[in-house]
């Protein structure tokens, strides 16, 4: 009985660190299309830049939460 609950929780995790991959670049393209799109409405040429460290710096706070809470279960 307990391998199904074993196998249960791999998956879950297994899960949980494909998805903390996926955040980081996915919040780095977010970050820079908002600047992006910023920039062409606002006429301004920083705004990528500036977002672009935004988007990075949420997917590294993202990443390490995950894998925090990964090591909390274990």
């Amino acid at each position: 009985m307990n391998s199904g609950k074993d196998d249960k929780r791999r998956t879950f995790q297994q899960l949980n660190l494909l998805s903390a991959g996926l955040m980081f670049p996915v919040s780095i393209v977010i970050g820079y299309g908002m600047g992006y799109y910023l920039d062409k409405w606002l006429g301004t040429s920083f705004l990528k830049i500036v977002f672009l460290l935004f988007g990075i710096a949420a997917g590294f706070v993202s990443f390490f939460r995950t894998i925090s809470q990964l090591g909390k279960d274990q």
